[in-house]
């Protein structure tokens, strides 16, 4: 859902789909339910997560930023699966899902690379860490991947130094994605356009989780 280039809201990417679906930002106008007020502190944390997205250098060649591709605007901070599932047009399906798995927020921003590369890098806060790797499971699962449109010659990697990572990348729409969960936290880093992906992508990866101690409030 954390969506990568070119996914939906987990998924925003396929680099268009992670880019173009963390576009919107703003807050629930009033959704309360028992959970979510169970965790109140969290959610008023929700503003420190800009710390986990990707600082420049951290990827090779890559920036915070918006490509001229990009819309300049794509990024901020959801709260509230109300305001998630209205600004990603999710089904209600999801809307249930992400309840369940406690979510709190989500924050985004694009990145800009090398030779015309762009990308996206976000985190979700939830309830628990529990409901973060359920989330992560979920974004990762093939039939997810593929809701989003036609992908070709799909494959995945995992990344050494992070506990449970895992990536995809495609050669049509030429993009790559990658997940991992710190702590309550869901951190996705997506890249599209030429060049390699798993490599860099697990560069930058790892360079956030050393830097942030492999953990999220």
């Amino acid at each position: 859902m954390w969506r990568t280039v070119g996914a939906k809201p987990g998924a925003v990417a396929l680099a268009a789909l992670v880019i173009g679906l963390a576009a919107c930002g703003g807050n629930d106008g009033g959704e309360t339910t028992a959970q979510e007020a169970a965790n109140g502190n969290a959610r008023s944390a929700a503003s420190d997560l800009d710390r986990f997205l990707l600082r420049k250098g951290e990827e090779p060649g890559f920036r915070r930023g918006a490509g001229p591709d990009q819309v300049p605007q794509s990024g901020g901070t959801i709260t509230g699966v109300n305001a998630y599932v209205r600004d990603m047009h999710l089904a209600p399906a999801d809307a249930r899902r992400l309840r369940s798995e406690g979510f709190i927020s989500f924050t985004s921003a694009p990145i800009r690379g090398p030779r015309e590369t762009a990308g996206i890098t976000n985190v979700a806060q939830f309830a628990t860490a529990e409901g973060a790797k359920h989330n992560m499971a979920h974004e990762l699962r093939t039939d997810v991947i593929l809701a989003v449109g036609p992908v070709a010659n799909l494959r995945r990697f995992t990344v050494p130094g992070i506990p449970g990572a895992r990536g995809w990348t495609a050669s049509e729409p030429h993009v790559g994605n990658l997940w991992w969960v710190q702590g309550r936290c869901v951190l996705v880093l997506g890249n599209q356009g030429p060049g390699p992906f798993a490599g860099p992508l697990s560069t930058g990866a790892r360079a956030i989780y050393e830097r942030t101690n492999g953990d999220c409030p």
